[in-house]
């Protein structure tokens, strides 16, 4: 880890091409033997954006997926909020595609994250990303309960649509799911609705 890493500030900000959508930067503690961090915060993090709606149906689940370098997850847009980081040292390149009706439609928000950044998400934007370092711990913490029988209400934009514009590392040979891959293009998704994402 660099100086960097461990020098950070509790800090947030909006994503202007997203809205709604939060990046945090947050304070990692560590030396030669490892290092701590708390993750997430509420007193801390509401004065710096994080939305106390979030909250409001007393839901609360933290899922963690294991991937290795080169596994490219996505896009998937989920019917709740989520707060993402890294749960250890591993690093990947976050994509994010805005597919909630309005004229954010189809913009799009890169960046690398490590334990030292985490991404608040509003429901009805695509979440995806592509495993930078050996291994990843991906953690999502969501506000509705994770079940099979929701996967109707997810929506999907296919990651190597040309018209997003999206730059990924070495993606013709990232390892991708079948499903993943035959995602539809932006120009054939159905724009969200509020209601749909209520």
């Amino acid at each position: 880890m660099t100086e960097d890493f461990f020098e950070k500030k509790l800090a947030g900000k909006a994503i202007s091409a997203i809205p709604g959508m939060i990046e945090f930067d947050i304070p990692v503690h560590g030396d030669n033997r490892g290092w701590f961090k708390e993750n997430f915060q509420k007193e801390k993090m509401f004065p710096l954006g994080f939305p106390e709606i979030f909250f409001q149906d007393n839901k609360l689940q933290n899922n963690v997926s294991l991937s290795r370098k080169g596994v490219l997850r996505g896009l998937h847009a989920e019917p709740w909020d989520k707060y993402i980081s890294v749960a250890d040292n591993g690093r990947v390149l976050g994509s994010w595609v805005d597919l909630r009706e309005g004229n954010s439609f189809g913009h799009v928000y890169q960046t690398v994250i490590d334990a030292s950044k985490g991404i608040y998400v509003p429901r009805g934007v695509a979440n995806g990303f592509q495993v930078l370092s050996e291994t990843v711990s991906y953690s999502y913490l969501v506000n509705d309960y994770w079940a099979l029988a929701l996967k109707p209400k997810y929506a999907f934009v296919n990651y190597a649509d040309p018209a997003l514009g999206i730059t990924w590392d070495d993606v013709e040979n990232a390892e991708v799911s079948e499903a993943d891959k035959n995602h539809p293009l932006l120009e054939d998704v159905v724009p969200l609705t509020k209601e749909q994402l209520q």
